[in-house]
């Protein structure tokens, strides 16, 4: 029996080692390019992850900044609409061509065809008892009182004939009800008018009123101009507007102020002032307050408020 040659392993021989080392490093460099390509669209991936991200921020930081300007033009509309004076008065076109002009100085200097008075801010409820009675003496402009709106202002005709104009005043916008309690008192040339809504509660106290037979109107008089007035200086009708509310009651005469109804729901007042000559001046003092003796001046008003529109055109002409 004849035995098996044990095998020899040849030893490799330079050619076939280096073809065997050129195999291994075609197969490193194969994992290695693999290896390159997934990190490189690892890469790939996250830059455009990256690029999405930075782009849906700046979306987002461009829509939070037009939503802030959005809110800030509707605070801006809604501070005009509700702050930028409580009235404004204005001579129409026609009026103005007649030579109208309106003027917040006593001298009548700066005529102009449109006037604003600046609000009072923050009121509450008062009674026409502590209003001074000297309002109409003040001041020319803006004098308001610590719950009341007051302004002094004068009309002239600058133009060659005699005319008559109209006066009309009008509440262009109200909140929560407000100018149902207001009051609104005009002079003209020192002679006092108070306007007030027709009561909705009547005598029983039932609101809105169940019957016709309302509440009546306040009763109120004239007041006793002080001897020996002097008007304040402008620092004290700054200090006035901001100290509070004198609730001594004023001394009146035995003179009743009739109070009068609005025309209609928005009309406090038109009326027309027959034969201003040229040259000739009419004075104008408008207060306005909300009465806490008014059936409707209840809790549901706070925070109200009523703006005013006053113009004057010529009688006769359409406005």
């Amino acid at each position: 029996m004849s035995k098996k040659k044990p095998k020899i392993e040849e030893p490799f021989s330079p050619e076939q080692l280096a073809k065997l080392e050129n195999k291994g490093d075609k197969d490193v460099q194969l994992q290695r390019q693999k290896e390159g390509l997934f990190q490189r669209y690892n890469a790939k991936r996250d830059a455009k992850d990256i690029a999405k991200q930075v782009k849906w921020k700046r979306r987002a930081g461009v829509a939070l900044v037009i939503a802030l300007l959005v809110l800030l033009i509707l605070w801006i509309i809604s501070w005009l609409l509700t702050t930028i004076g409580d009235l404004v008065i204005s001579v129409d076109s026609g009026a103005a061509k007649k030579g109208i002009t309106i003027s917040a100085n006593e001298d009548g200097s700066d005529a102009q065809t449109k006037l604003y008075a600046d609000m009072a801010a923050d009121v509450t409820n008062i009674t026409y008892d502590w209003l001074p009675a000297t309002l109409d003496m003040e001041a020319f402009g803006s004098h308001n009182g610590k719950n009341y709106m007051a302004y002094t202002f004068q009309l002239t005709n600058n133009g060659k004939e005699t005319i008559d104009y109209v006066s009309t005043l009008k509440a262009v916008r109200a909140a929560k009800s407000a100018d149902d309690a207001c009051r609104i008192m005009v002079y003209r040339n020192g002679e006092p008018t108070v306007y007030a809504k027709e009561n909705r509660t009547d005598v029983d106290g039932n609101l809105p009123a169940k019957s016709d037979d309302l509440m009546p109107f306040e009763k109120i008089f004239k007041k006793v101009i002080p001897a020996n007035y002097e008007a304040p200086s402008e620092e004290d009708i700054k200090n006035a507007a901001e100290e509070p509310q004198n609730k001594e009651a004023v001394e009146v005469t035995d003179e009743e102020l009739v109070i009068n109804q609005w025309e209609d729901d928005t009309v406090v007042f038109s009326n027309t002032r027959e034969g201003i000559a040229p040259g000739e001046t009419d004075k104008y003092t408008i207060v306005m307050w909300i009465e806490g003796e008014d059936p409707e001046c209840i809790d549901d008003i706070r925070s109200g408020y009523v703006k005013l529109e006053w113009f004057f055109s010529i009688a006769g002409e359409e406005v």
